[in-house]
């Protein structure tokens, strides 16, 4: 869905996780609103999304899970 140039590699990940849903989120969030409300329903309208501080809480999350993860996949002799 994107076509992503001349951006290193460092950035490629935040970019793909927080820019791109970020441009997609407002379409989805229409096409969602319009089919709940073309189905008779009242429009579902999702709030916004945050995506900046759902990447760091996501990243934190994984730092902490794999730092333990060694710990973890220990087996007791």
């Amino acid at each position: 869905m994107f076509r992503v140039e001349n951006i290193p590699q460092d950035s490629l990940h935040p970019v793909l996780l927080i820019e791109a849903p970020r441009q997609l989120f407002p379409f989805a969030r229409r096409v969602l609103a319009d089919a709940t409300r073309d189905g008779g329903y009242p429009p579902l309208l999702l709030d916004p999304i945050d995506f900046v501080d759902l990447y760091r809480r996501n990243m934190e999350a994984r730092g902490g899970q794999s730092e333990q993860a060694p710990a973890g996949d220990e087996k007791p002799n």
